[in-house]
């Protein structure tokens, strides 16, 4: 029978071998992607370039309405919380029906400061979804999410000090 400790580590080690078989997913898929754009390429003379960016080619290149007009998002600059964020966002996205490729495209362009400096950091296609975009920025910027504090934790504080405890 596993200890608690045992169990812990088990477990982040399953979680870290599967952000690795993810990882290895999108590479997988990045390669696809390369051998098929260099395909396509020969056939024309010279091979298409996508824009280096962390989203993968199946979101890059999926279909946008043409008479779609982006809602006005807040930004998320990495020091609030990146859930409250992601959750007014996805408020913002129900009212346009947007499907995931496009929430992917919309909450990039919501980064600013250190959140952007970590988005483009991402290794080239390694955004395979948008569940993954957030479990990603979850992950990156999870320290700073609101601790809720008692209000009584003062109080319980300095009645311990004056009893010298």
């Amino acid at each position: 029978m596993a200890t608690q400790v045992e169990a812990e580590t088990m477990r982040a080690q399953i979680a870290q071998l599967i952000e690795q078989n993810e990882t290895l997913h999108a590479s997988v898929e990045t390669i696809q992607q390369q051998q098929m754009q260099e395909k396509a390429g020969s056939h024309h003379g010279e091979p298409i370039e996508l824009v280096p960016q962390p989203l993968s080619v199946e979101i890059w290149n999926a279909p946008i309405q043409d008479n779609f007009k982006p809602p006005h998002l807040a930004t998320f600059d990495g020091r609030g919380d990146p859930m409250e964020h992601v959750t007014a966002f996805n408020n913002r996205m129900v009212v346009v029906e947007a499907a995931d490729s496009l929430k992917c495209k919309l909450l990039a362009g919501t980064f600013t400061d250190a959140a952007l400096r970590w988005y483009i950091n991402l290794p080239r296609f390694s955004v395979i979804s948008y569940h993954d975009m957030i479990r990603k920025l979850s992950q990156q910027f999870s320290a700073i999410r609101h601790r809720k504090v008692s209000s009584k934790l003062p109080c319980q504080v300095q009645r311990l000090h004056h009893q010298g405890i």
